[in-house]
């Protein structure tokens, strides 16, 4: 039980993000809207589209989590946003809080001593809650490290 405890707490630790590099909150702080939706030339995607990015597939990492029943979305179309900006000042905001509220959510879901976190899903084909949770830590910091290397670019870091 201890050794679990010590997993329990140092995925707590990585979904936080603050160990290597800046966490999510960081990479967005100060960032308006509009900057988020500039293309920088040869860079493939915003940070609109990366943000929107992080959301869905946290949003479809967490429904698998939670949902028995849980259908898979069409990689990789389902995962990134229609449009390359947010459409105004609030959808952006609501977009970040998403993403941080999912990470938080992710966190609750470790919390919790009745979720087991080697315990494979029953709908899944191996996969597990720590699993997941480190799936969430990785695809996070990689398009993290992309959403700062943009504002750089754009003098905005």
């Amino acid at each position: 039980m201890g050794s679990d405890k010590s997993v329990r707490s140092l995925l707590l630790e990585q979904l936080a993000g603050k160990n290597a590099h800046v966490d999510f909150y960081q990479a967005v702080q100060g960032l308006t809207y509009k900057q988020a939706g500039i293309r920088v030339e040869g860079v493939p995607h915003t940070i609109w589209e990366f943000i929107e990015h992080i959301r869905i597939a946290q949003d479809d990492i967490l429904e698998f989590c939670k949902n028995p029943d849980y259908e898979a979305l069409d990689w990789p179309d389902d995962y990134w946003p229609e449009e390359s900006e947010p459409k105004s000042k609030e959808r952006f905001e609501e977009s970040v809080q998403a993403v941080q509220d999912g990470i938080e959510e992710m966190r609750e879901l470790i919390r919790d001593p009745e979720n087991d976190l080697q315990q494979t899903f029953p709908h899944g084909d191996g996969q597990t809650l720590f699993r997941e949770a480190m799936l969430i830590v990785d695809h996070n910091a990689y398009h993290i490290g992309q959403i700062v290397l943009i504002r750089r670019l754009l003098g905005s870091w």
